[in-house]
């Protein structure tokens, strides 16, 4: 049931009955904002005062527990199209922090378990990569196409802690194994492995709960 209320009480409970990021949710009222608006002007045209051109736009606008679920969804697709850039970025850094500073304090031993891992971060962390991109894609424009909603919003954050989970383990016993306790390769790991996919983690986990 829509209660009787103008149209900012209506915004502001809108508002509180959305969760996501700040920006996003910030179009989304302004859109509602601007709808309303529209509503009301039409409503004042045709002769009716402010007060009940307000409650008449917003009674046709909708109650808010039947708005706010799709405008939540589009929330969720929004955490998550950042969640799959993020990922992207730090995925596609990852070659150049191998091939690059790590290799020249590392000395690969020899030994089945750093073999297996040093093919496991190139086909693991390849596969990853393209499913970032498939992501990013299907959480933007891929969106409007098939309205996958908070579907592939719970994919993409899966898929971001599954990378961030794989690649750091990884990661890690790979340093371990080839450079010991040494502490530049560490701190290296550290910067561009571990903490950013850790924050990737951290927000992927965050859109989960607007899902």
């Amino acid at each position: 049931m829509i209660r009787d209320m103008s149209v900012a009480p209506y915004l502001d409970e809108l508002d509180a009955a959305l969760a996501g990021p700040r920006r996003a949710r910030r179009d989304l009222l302004q859109e509602a904002r601007d709808h309303l608006a529209d509503a009301t002007d039409a409503y004042l045209r045709g002769g009716y005062d402010r007060p009940e051109a307000e409650r008449q736009a917003v009674a046709d606008f909708g109650a808010v527990d039947e708005v706010a679920p799709a405008f939540q969804t589009t929330l969720a697709v929004a955490a998550s199209r950042r969640t799959a850039w993020l990922l992207l970025a730090i995925l596609s850094i990852q070659p150049f922090i191998w091939d690059g500073p790590l290799s020249s304090h590392a000395a690969p031993p020899d030994g089945l378990l750093f073999a297996i891992l040093d093919k496991s971060v190139e086909y693991v962390g390849g596969a990853m990569i393209v499913a970032a991109v498939m992501l990013a894609v299907a959480t933007g424009i891929g969106n409007r196409w098939f309205h996958a909603g908070r579907g592939i919003a719970r994919v993409t954050s899966y898929a971001a802690i599954a990378a961030a989970i794989s690649i750091k383990s990884i990661g890690i016993s790979m340093t371990l194994l080839s450079t010991g306790l040494a502490a530049l390769p560490l701190v290296l790991v550290l910067t561009f492995i571990v903490v950013p996919l850790s924050f990737t983690a951290s927000l992927a986990r965050r859109t989960l709960s607007l899902c």
